[in-house]
């Protein structure tokens, strides 16, 4: 195998910076590789599993140690989109570095297509095309330029990086801007010459770490029908940090971590139907009070959040019983299916948007 010259390296770090630095440890194998090759059999069943995965970062002077995962058990199947759900400090960004084996785990396991991560990284790193939450695209440089500097140091050849940059460039729209500067495109267009340039080595599994930050709502839903149509066609497995509601209820399985723990997984609406067929949601200036009553009165029990009282239903109750009963107590009374922010509030006790806000 041809090694790739030193002085293409040394252009590429002093153009890109730290953050393509970073790129190059996660991303790049220790040596050249053909285009589309596959070392591992993909078992339709399980492609990741992670076993009793914890991680603490070391404390310093100015700040205490800090325990970002505990013992987390998680299988990613072949195939399928899980959404990583949880608000900032979740733990969801450390979980991502592990499996992009950018950060050694203190404990645990982790196996990809039955490889243990620790055992052979750049094997690991081979199946991984991973879009960061920061970008990570030279702004002087074209969007061809961008990719075929990140195809050479993947080991692809000339005519391979070519031939996959217009494959990708067509699928995502963006062919016609191949010798623009990405400095010119909007948010939403670099987004997606970074999702074509995640993809150039064929990788089995997306990576994508809060893609759609600062993106506007069009520019998010034109990015997840791009991820969408790519997964179809490149038979993508695809894992998704997301701190959003509306996207992670478009995975296939969302897996809910708070505090470094993960609280549960499962398909969204079934997650949903499991809390029952209808959420009753109560507001009283004391919760509390009117939480005791409920149970005593009518058997029904409700989770305090704030000022709201949200009592599961699986059985028709009668809202005038209700308001008959209780609506001296009553600010506002209203009822409606569970959604994906109810299960969260179920495990967590708290609203996805407060824990974005702390």
């Amino acid at each position: 195998e041809k090694r790739r010259p030193l002085s293409i390296c040394i252009a590429f770090l002093t153009l890109a910076g730290n953050r393509l630095i970073f790129q190059l440890f996660v991303l790049l194998p220790q040596r050249a590789r053909p285009c589309g090759c596959r070392r591992f059999p993909l078992d339709p069943q399980v492609l990741i599993s992670i076993s009793q995965l914890s991680h603490i970062y070391a404390g310093t002077r100015k700040k205490t140690s800090h325990r970002a995962l505990h013992e987390i058990d998680l299988d990613i199947h072949y195939g399928e989109t899980i959404a990583l759900l949880g608000p900032n400090g979740s733990g969801k960004s450390t979980l991502l570095r592990v499996l992009t084996t950018a950060l050694v785990p203190t404990s645990g396991a982790v196996r990809v297509g039955g490889v243990l991560l620790g055992q052979d990284p750049p094997a690991v790193r081979r199946q991984l095309g991973v879009v960061f939450q920061n970008p990570a695209l030279d702004g002087k440089m074209t969007v061809g330029e961008n990719l075929r500097m990140a195809g050479l140091l993947y080991g692809m050849g000339r005519r391979a990086v070519r031939q996959r940059s217009q494959q990708l460039l067509e699928v995502v729209g963006l062919w016609e801007r191949c010798n623009e500067r990405v400095e010119k495109l909007s948010g939403g267009m670099r987004r997606r010459v970074e999702l074509a340039k995640a993809l150039l080595p064929t990788p089995a599994i997306l990576v994508l770490d809060e893609p759609t930050t600062g993106l506007d709502p069009v520019a998010r839903q034109d990015f997840w029908h791009q991820v969408e149509e790519l997964k179809a066609d490149e038979q993508l497995t695809v894992v998704v940090s997301t701190h959003l509601l509306d996207e992670a209820e478009c995975a296939d399985r969302v897996a809910i971590l708070h505090q470094g723990e993960l609280l549960v997984c499962g398909p969204p609406r079934v997650l949903q139907r499991q809390l029952g067929r209808e959420i009753l949601t109560l507001r009283s200036d004391d919760a509390a009070a009117l939480q005791a009553a409920l149970r005593s009165d009518m058997d029904l029990e409700g989770l305090v959040v704030d000022q709201d009282l949200r009592v599961p239903l699986n059985s028709d109750i009668s809202l005038d019983e209700v308001f008959q009963r209780f609506g001296s107590q009553l600010r506002s009374l209203s009822l409606a299916p569970p959604s994906l922010d109810d299960v969260f509030v179920r495990y967590t006790g708290q609203h996805l948007e407060e824990g974005n806000a702390a």
